[in-house]
């Protein structure tokens, strides 16, 4: 029988029971026989559960069933990164040089200066216009050098398009963004939710964070002149949102308003 010891090594002298007041030691380690085979068990029965039974418990986590897109979305700096990722408005073949070799000019890339509204506010939407060149036609909103045109049901002449669902992630409409004849240099645009948080982003799908056309021809170029950037508009939630449009001597906002069907 093995005596409990104390922190000399040393067995520790053993008293009556009576004064003492302790239980025998025989029932102590009965005791935790019993509690160690009680725990053992639960063990046993732990293991012996499959994976999916345990993936099917309930768990006391919130879940939720948003798949999110990565952020930040990639912002490219220089035009070949452009090109590579809005096929649809440029290309940079390997080992060009020239336009595709060079980087963003600083003064396109000027601070954010978005309006706010409150979301109990109404949304200060641009008005839109009646558009008809020699390769598109439609309602575009404002009025300046790049404007974009809203190939989506809704009010637009009021500035408002109707939103589909992308993804879990991301409501959308298909956006036209063209360039005038009198500008041939390059574009920056962006965007956010101005009532609200949200993000927006931009290309064939929810690609880049912002959207920028290189100075010289596009992809699709017309005529009459007008360059063009195709894709659409992309939200994470209905809402009132504004774009900036920034090129060498210019920048000046664009506000719509995302609602769903």
């Amino acid at each position: 029988m093995v005596h409990p010891r104390n922190r000399h090594g040393q067995p520790h002298p053993r008293r009556p029971l009576a004064a003492t007041g302790v239980e025998p030691p025989t029932t102590q380690n009965g005791r935790q026989n019993v509690a160690f085979r009680a725990a053992s068990l639960i063990l046993v029965f732990l293991c012996a559960c499959t994976p999916e039974q345990v993936a099917n418990r309930p768990s006391s986590k919130p879940t939720s069933t948003v798949v999110s897109t990565p952020f930040p979305l990639p912002t490219p700096t220089d035009y070949r990164q452009v090109c590579r990722l809005e096929g649809s408005v440029c290309s940079c073949p390997p080992g060009e040089q020239g336009t595709c070799s060079e980087a963003l000019p600083k003064t396109l890339l000027r601070p954010l200066r978005l309006p706010t509204v409150q979301s109990t506010e109404p949304c200060p939407t641009t008005p839109g216009h009646p558009v008809d060149t020699q390769g598109f036609g439609g309602i575009a909103l404002g009025t300046g050098q790049v404007q974009p045109l809203i190939a989506a049901e809704g009010d637009r002449l009021h500035g408002v398009a109707h939103v589909d669902s992308e993804s879990d992630a991301w409501y959308y409409f298909k956006t036209l963004w063209f360039v005038l004849p009198s500008y041939a240099g390059p574009v920056l645009v962006r965007g956010a939710r101005i009532d609200g948080p949200g993000r927006v982003a931009f290309g064939e799908g929810p690609v880049v964070g912002h959207l920028i056309i290189p100075p010289g021809p596009t992809i699709n170029e017309y005529p009459d002149g007008y360059r063009t950037a195709p894709g659409g508009t992309y939200v994470q939630s209905p809402g009132c949102y504004a774009w900036q449009i920034d090129g060498v001597d210019f920048s000046y906002q664009i506000v719509f308003k995302a609602v769903r069907e």
